[in-house]
């Protein structure tokens, strides 16, 4: 996501990214990929429960499809990791599950993603698709 920020910004849209941390363990997070400025902090996993986002089970996890071991080594590459410190924290949730939306100024969901699997978050080539297909002032 951090490689095409600034296509998302040349269309004027606001990019946000919520992490189940603290602020100061956000901060933290983001702050080592280079994303503080959209990162939001969700201990509560408020937003999680309000788009419907799911939780996984351990197998799934720990026997990940092929294209899910293929996306680790991709996101490892890039400078990505678990984190075991922030994991392991009382408000993390490992098995929580990701999702994307697309929300209206209003808060009104416009276009979501509910996650299937933990590494299951579609591509930015697809939130601008979902942008253009909602928004006529892009």
């Amino acid at each position: 996501m951090r490689e095409t920020l600034p296509e998302f910004t040349k269309r004027g849209i606001r990019v946000g990214c919520v992490v189940q941390g603290t602020v100061a363990e956000m901060a933290r997070f983001c702050g080592r990929h280079g994303v503080e400025a959209i990162c939001i902090p969700d201990p509560g996993r408020e937003s999680y429960r309000a788009m419907g986002l799911e939780r996984t089970n351990w197998g799934k996890i720990l026997f990940a499809s092929a294209e899910g071991r293929q996306r680790r080594a991709a996101a490892k590459a890039s400078g990505c990791s678990i984190s075991l410190e922030g994991t392991f924290q009382k408000h993390s949730d490992v098995l929580q599950l990701p999702g994307a939306a697309l929300v209206a100024r209003d808060g009104k969901i416009l276009w979501l993603h509910r996650g299937t699997a933990t590494y299951d978050l579609p591509p930015p080539a697809e939130l601008l698709s979902a942008v253009a297909a909602h928004l006529t002032n892009i």
